[in-house]
């Protein structure tokens, strides 16, 4: 009897398994469709055919493509900020946070750019959802937060001069933002070494002197 609920309890937990990995397949799926098309265009059916899974699972996991698209931008803001978290790992000075932040749009950058590519698209559209809005506007907002306060906490510490927070992180947010969709529109675009000049041109901005 033993035997038999213990084979009962694995089973379930294989099945609980099989679940998350067929919401995952769904989300990446969707997430390549939204990026290479766009949010109006891509149909239930297009993901159902991309991951060979029935419709109605789709409808099952998330209940509209408007709620697997949230999913989706709200999956991609939380895997990005994990890397940064996970780069930064122990690192407490601004200056390196400041560093990694701008690093981490080189190391994600083609994320980086389906999402920025999806939310673009998605604006165009008619009808705005609120749902949507806010995923979006949260990956902004996060930004806006971390550079905001690291660059005040350099100022703080002596390690940056006295310079307008927001003003600079609204330059860092914008320029990397450019960065991304230069390179959609000039594949060829060296979009690393951009960054690199434009981080080496903020920390000589940020210099006490």
């Amino acid at each position: 009897m033993k035997e038999t609920t213990n084979s009962r309890s694995e089973t379930g937990r294989k099945a609980k398994k099989s679940q998350s990995e067929v919401a995952e397949l769904l989300q990446s799926s969707a997430f390549e469709l939204f990026a290479h098309q766009n949010y109006s265009s891509v149909r239930i059916k297009d993901i159902a055919t991309a991951t060979g899974l029935n419709s109605a699972l789709i409808y099952y996991y998330f209940g509209s493509k408007e709620d697997l698209f949230v999913k989706v931008i709200e999956t991609t803001v939380e895997n990005a900020f994990r890397k940064f978290d996970n780069v930064i790992g122990s690192e407490n000075s601004p200056k390196d946070i400041l560093f990694l932040w701008i690093e981490i749009h080189i190391l994600q950058f083609h994320l980086l750019q389906k999402l920025a590519k999806i939310s673009l698209d998605y604006s165009s559209t008619n009808g705005r959802i609120p749902s949507i809005d806010k995923a979006i506007k949260k990956f902004y907002e996060k930004e806006s937060v971390i550079l905001k306060n690291t660059i005040k906490e350099g100022i703080a510490a002596g390690q940056f001069r006295e310079v307008n927070p927001a003003d600079m992180a609204m330059l860092i947010s914008t320029f990397l933002d450019g960065v991304l969709f230069r390179n959609v529109m000039f594949p060829t675009f060296k979009y690393k070494h951009a960054i690199q000049v434009m981080r080496e041109f903020v920390f000589e901005q940020l210099e006490p002197r």
